[in-house]
């Protein structure tokens, strides 16, 4: 919320401090600490810069931007259920009840790691004049990489609000400016665009080791998320061509037979592009959102089995492999991030698996709806098969769309996207970057996801709530309103 965030930043690990204040455009420095005491040394660079990633893990102030990257991602795409202990705001955006009031329209984290970039950016360069060991190239790539980081953060918030401010340089002085306007959505994608642009010139393939390149953006990374932006913003040429770059990558598909145990519980497989790092101490939040003994906020929705996994129980034997054993058991559990092994939970003390930001197989999926559009129909199939066969899919949910229909093929990849990336952050952003492709053409398919799942007591409002486009942006959060008198209330939240 504006006042919530005041970062002394870069004190020894840039693990930061706070006091109580509320503003998230507050991050000032006591007494001008940052540039005049520190950005010294590349060794004060790196560790900056170690501060933004520690900020999407829970190390900064205990907010975890993951847990939104779930929510945000997830809770209205119609595929996870409420759990006896979800709280009134988890409830509340099920049921399409989403007002100003509702925490999770609090963006506060994602501009807290937002700022910590900027401050690489910003203040970064000044160490080459007092650090003499400091290469040009390092320091280049640890700008690039905070630039794409910060990228991502703007890239999460432009599709969850459609409009917001878009701050670029760092909050360290008295004298900085703690109020913004809203920039249009558009503003927001073209800053990204040309951020990626400079971070990729600039950024390494491949960090020091194997948990670095895992845990920290690389170039390959930069390409996924082009590719991600691109396809949100219907250019699909350029997106081909981004995920044309991530395959040309250090990366394989996990075989099925270990699909859950390397990508889920070991992490950093050969399969990830870039995973949100959690290790002891710092555990991640999902046990108490997944676990049935602790906790309690959420399940698969109970329809997920079978509309979603096309499992029928009149043929028990034929059921997708990415389904029971990975993704959620018989008791709804959503078992990704909770599971051990496949039969096995894991204890609230060992909830340290890691949040996928990016892994192959979802480059593969946006490349192939990439070709979808632009008459390349044949070798997007090519590609949805190729993920179909190595997650076990059934033929009850093959589509069997034909080359030439390029509206049909996508709707089967985004199909398929639900299956193989269940639960991690990707549904709700996958139905409406679909559904508004060429000016809402295929509405329909947000519509189909709420029939099929949305909670029935709520349904015919739901539905009348998506058929007005300005609904599908969460509103401003209500201490952002009161705090900074620039902002304006997202349109639909007016009435």
């Amino acid at each position: 919320m504006l006042k919530k965030y005041i970062s002394y930043t870069f004190l020894a690990l840039m693990i930061v401090a706070g006091t109580g204040c509320d503003n998230w455009l507050d991050q000032r420095p006591q007494n001008g600490v940052v540039k005049q005491d520190f950005w010294k040394t590349k060794e004060q660079v790196h560790s900056a810069l170690m501060g933004a990633y520690a900020s999407l893990n829970g190390s900064y102030r205990g907010d975890h931007p993951t847990e939104l990257m779930f929510l945000w991602g997830e809770l209205r795409g119609y595929m996870v259920g409420l759990n006896s202990g979800a709280d009134f705001n988890d409830t509340q955006i099920i049921f399409g009840n989403i007002l100003p009031t509702n925490r999770i329209a609090d963006w506060s984290p994602f501009y807290g790691t937002i700022n910590l970039c900027s401050n690489v950016i910003d203040n970064g360069p000044g160490a080459l004049e007092t650090d003499q060991t400091f290469q040009e190239a390092d320091l280049n790539n640890y700008v690039a990489e905070a630039r794409a980081l910060r990228a991502l953060m703007y890239f999460y918030l432009v599709r969850t609000f459609g409009e917001v401010p878009l701050i670029t340089e760092a909050i360290d002085s008295d004298s900085d400016p703690l109020t913004a306007p809203k920039s249009s959505g558009q503003e927001v994608l073209d800053f990204i665009v040309r951020e990626l642009e400079l971070a990729e010139s600039n950024i390494y393939e491949q960090h020091e080791n194997l948990a670095a390149s895992k845990g920290r953006i690389t170039r390959y990374a930069v390409n996924a998320l082009q590719a991600d932006v691109y396809l949100w913003m219907e250019d699909y040429e350029a997106a081909a061509a981004a995920a044309d770059k991530v395959l040309e990558g250090p990366y394989a598909l996990v075989p099925q037979d270990s699909w859950f145990q390397e990508i889920f519980v070991n992490g950093n497989s050969t399969e990830s592009i870039f995973e949100i790092q959690y290790q002891a101490p710092q555990s991640n939040p999902f046990f108490n959102m997944f676990s049935t003994t602790q906790g309690r906020r959420f399940l698969a929705y109970p329809s997920v089995l079978e509309k979603t996994y096309g499992f029928n129980p009149d043929f028990p034997e034929e059921i997708d492999l990415r389904s029971i054993d990975a993704t959620l058991k018989s008791s709804g559990e959503i078992w990704k991030y909770i599971g051990l092994n496949q039969n096995q939970r894991r204890e609230v003390t060992d909830s340290y698996a890691n949040w996928i930001v990016y892994r192959l197989a979802d480059v593969m999926l946006m490349k192939a709806e990439a070709l979808s559009q632009i008459g390349r129909g044949e070798e997007a199939l090519e590609i949805v098969y190729e993920i179909r066969e190595r997650g076990g899919a059934i033929v009850r949910t093959d589509e069997t769309p034909v080359s030439s229909d390029a509206n049909g093929i996508v709707r089967f990849i985004i199909a398929e996207r639900s299956r193989e990336l269940a639960f991690e952050g990707k549904r709700w952003f996958d139905l409406l970057r679909v559904s508004k492709m060429n000016n809402y053409e295929n509405l329909d398919v947000l519509l189909q996801a709420a029939i099929d799942n949305a909670p029935e007591t709520n349904l015919n409002s739901i539905l009348n709530q998506l058929r007005d486009t300005r609904s599908h942006y969460l509103p401003i959060y209500f201490l952002e309103l009161s705090s900074n008198p620039l902002l304006e209330q997202n349109p639909y939240y007016l009435k």
